[in-house]
């Protein structure tokens, strides 16, 4: 009687090569989960409120050359009764000391502390179309002691006071053309730890506060050096 022969070593390597399969393909997914979570652990690259300009200059006022040795960027808000001070004793010596000859590239980056002074920025943006960016902000810091300050028609007197062309002022005012970039702006600053205003940036370097011009002097003068 003829007997039927085992196969218990052929059923073994087929067996085994299945596991080395499965095997493999776990050890693949493996390593791609642990490629994937090394990637989201990654922190992303964050510019600078400098870069942030540089890449985004329709959200950014700018005076001076561009290739001067400091750069500062200023952040400020329309309702900030420090960057109103600023303005008015500061300000002016600065641009026409370091940046009128040369020496520093001004940044305005349009900023605003809440919901209350955005509308603020976005009429001073709106004014920024027909070039008059640093002046309606003065018109809009000398109004912080008024009942109009921070209101619609606030925006509109300052507006007509300086002989802006009203009809698309008001369109641009009305339809909030700026509220986006301000918030982008504000996304921004955040990412750059800026807390309060006006804060500013010295190649990089924060000084926060309506500080002295002699200040301003002395970081200008180290960055140069």
């Amino acid at each position: 009687m003829s007997k039927n022969k085992p196969q218990p070593r052929r059923q073994s390597s087929k067996r085994q090569t299945n596991w080395l399969l499965i095997g493999g393909v776990i050890a693949i997914g493996v390593i791609a989960l642990f490629a994937l979570l090394f990637l989201s652990l990654q922190e992303p690259e964050v510019l600078t409120l400098a870069e942030f300009c540089a890449a985004n200059p329709d959200n950014c006022i700018t005076d001076g050359n561009k290739d001067a040795a400091v750069t500062i960027v200023e952040v400020a808000d329309f309702g900030c009764s420090h960057c109103r001070d600023f303005h008015e004793e500061t300000y002016p010596a600065l641009i026409s000391e370091y940046v009128d000859t040369d020496q520093v590239y001004w940044i305005t980056l349009p900023y605003a502390l809440s919901s209350t002074t955005l509308p603020a920025s976005n009429a001073a943006m709106c004014a920024n179309e027909q070039g008059a960016f640093h002046e309606y902000g003065s018109a809009l810091f000398a109004q912080q002691s008024e009942p109009v300050a921070l209101t619609r028609d606030g925006f509109v007197q300052a507006a007509e006071q300086l002989g802006l062309n009203m009809d698309a002022f008001n369109s641009c005012l009305a339809e909030g053309r700026y509220n986006g970039i301000v918030q982008d702006n504000i996304s921004a600053a955040r990412t750059a730890h800026v807390s309060a205003t006006p804060s500013f940036f010295i190649n990089d370097r924060l000084v926060e506060g309506a500080v002295p011009i002699s200040v301003f002097q002395q970081r200008i003068s180290a960055a140069m050096n």
